[in-house]
């Protein structure tokens, strides 16, 4: 394998907080220090989620006990960063990063890094001051919304009419717009995997720097709502920005995803694997990805241990190898895989540095 992989994405802070070691190798889940060793990725980013209130997720809390049983949003997140960083300090080949300096550091040594996100914004309970405060716990990139909408941004699944106190900005209230402008100004990267479409659009036209969407695919491909459209992909390559393709085969196969309608986010109901969804359909998504954003701009958001099937041969952190040799075989140039697999984040994180 040429090149070390940048994944923008995963739920593995869940793992963390069941109490699994994941220094060793884990039955059942798709990241731990051995995968991520042998799929020789170079930055993994750990979102710590935070579940919407009422949305399916009750089962969700690490060590058994019900989400926000009392307990406030931001301590919620608090003590998962708590989790990831005492993972980070527990063995020395992990190292925490932060900078883009940091990340070429860490590319061009043996240890494997490690970026703390944010997965919904609810984390800041309408608060610029505690966003704040997950600045200075080195916090680089936040997902603004999950499954539901929150006051101040809309989401693409959310059920309820969203209601913006700004004309302008459909998809973004007025607090929303100091949202992303505070984010601006502290270096936390918009990532707007969840959002509405109209919030996409209220989000990449207000941030001054390139927003990404860490962990999504192409809607004309698979029709989830999750998924981006073509004009979005085009959106993104034109301002600089970045997509990760995610690896859930609900959001990569159409197939995959019709056989699977009743299923929703945090449901519990068993998912219907009759549909063969082949590895092959990541580089599909890549293919079509960039052509409408552009090889600069399109990069790897897995959303490992939070998706409910991956394709075949998918089996975590370790598949990267694979995926090189499948781009390799279409025909992309070692340049082009790099760009994918850790230059286009490079240069965003750069940007924003």
């Amino acid at each position: 394998m040429a090149y070390k992989a940048i994944d923008l994405h995963c739920d593995s802070v869940i793992s963390l907080m069941e109490g699994k070691n994941l220094r060793q190798s884990v039955e059942g889940v798709h990241i731990d220090l051995p995968r991520l060793r042998t799929g020789k990725v170079g930055l993994q980013v750990f979102a710590v989620f935070i579940p919407p209130p009422n949305g399916g997720y009750e089962a969700y809390s690490g060590i058994g006990k019900p989400y926000l049983g009392g307990e406030k949003a931001f301590d919620f997140t608090g003590k998962r960063i708590d989790a990831i960083e005492a993972f980070i300090r527990s063995d020395d080949l992990l190292t925490q990063v932060e900078t883009a300096v940091e990340l070429k550091t860490c590319l061009a040594g043996d240890k494997t890094g490690i970026m703390i996100a944010i997965e919904n914004g609810q984390a800041i309970e309408e608060s610029l001051e505690n966003l704040e405060k997950f600045r200075r716990r080195k916090i680089r990139l936040m997902t603004l919304v999950h499954s539901q909408h929150l006051s101040w941004v809309e989401s693409c699944t959310g059920k309820d009419v969203f209601k913006s106190d700004n004309d302008q900005s459909p998809g973004l209230s007025n607090f929303g717009g100091k949202v992303v402008d505070a984010m601006n100004d502290l270096g936390i990267i918009p990532d707007v995997s969840h959002s509405s479409e109209k919030a996409f659009w209220d989000v990449i036209k207000r941030s001054k720097k390139p927003i990404i969407a860490t962990h999504s695919c192409a809607y004309s491909l698979c029709g989830a709502a999750r998924n981006l459209k073509d004009d979005q992909l085009k959106a993104l390559g034109d301002s600089g920005g970045l997509v990760g393709v995610n690896f859930s085969s609900g959001f990569l196969s159409e197939p995959f995803r019709l056989a699977n309608q009743h299923r929703t986010a945090g449901s519990k109901a068993a998912v219907n694997l009759s549909v063969s969804v082949p590895m092959s359909i990541i580089a599909d998504h890549i293919d079509y990805m960039i052509k409408f954003a552009g090889e600069d701009c399109v990069g790897l958001g897995s959303d490992f241990d939070g998706i409910p099937a991956a394709p075949e041969g998918v089996t975590g952190s370790d598949f990267y190898p694979k995926l090189e040799d499948e781009l390799k075989s279409r025909g992309y140039t070692d340049k082009q895989i790099e760009k994918i697999f850790n230059a286009n984040f490079i240069r965003v994180l750069e940007a924003w540095d």
